[in-house]
């Protein structure tokens, strides 16, 4: 799926919408309607043009997810931002190539890996990194939570 759209996609979501109310949305929503219950910045109407030209994805990605066909590094930051929370120098480092030091679940990594194109690597942090990160972070929680990872995420060459 196209990153603008994908990313609009995941704002609707991210307010709590489910598939078949996000679906709604897309079919009988106007653009004053998604920038008022949702968010107000995005261009809206591109993504409703979208919808109508293809909606047999658009419901596809809604009801079973989706891969991006096509992501920028600021795509890859917005997603981390919208659909997980992660937010940059809180959650994570951005050097200029790749994000260091981010601390996924490992069901958000599964998702966020089946979601990115293949040119994104994943590697995974020392023990060191890890350790050091979690202390910035606050470590992983309450003892049940899920465990959680630290990765860094780069463009493969």
């Amino acid at each position: 799926m196209p990153q603008l759209y994908a990313l609009q996609l995941e704002r609707i979501i991210a307010r709590g919408f489910s598939a078949d109310e996000t679906l709604e949305l897309l079919r009988h929503g106007s653009k004053e309607e998604l920038a008022a219950r949702i968010d107000p910045k995005p261009t809206w109407e591109r993504l409703l043009t979208y919808a109508e030209e293809h909606w047999a994805n658009v419901e596809t990605a809604v009801r079973e997810g989706y891969r991006f066909s096509f992501l920028t590094i600021g795509g890859l930051k917005s997603l981390l931002e919208i659909k997980f929370r992660k937010r940059e120098e809180t959650d994570y480092r951005f050097t200029g190539e790749r994000i260091e030091g981010l601390r996924l679940a490992d069901s958000e990594l599964a998702l966020l890996r089946s979601m990115v194109p293949a040119y994104w690597a994943f590697i995974p942090a020392d023990a060191a990194e890890a350790e050091a990160q979690a202390a910035r972070t606050g470590g992983s929680g309450a003892p049940d939570t899920e465990p959680k990872r630290t990765v860094a995420i780069a463009m493969m060459p």
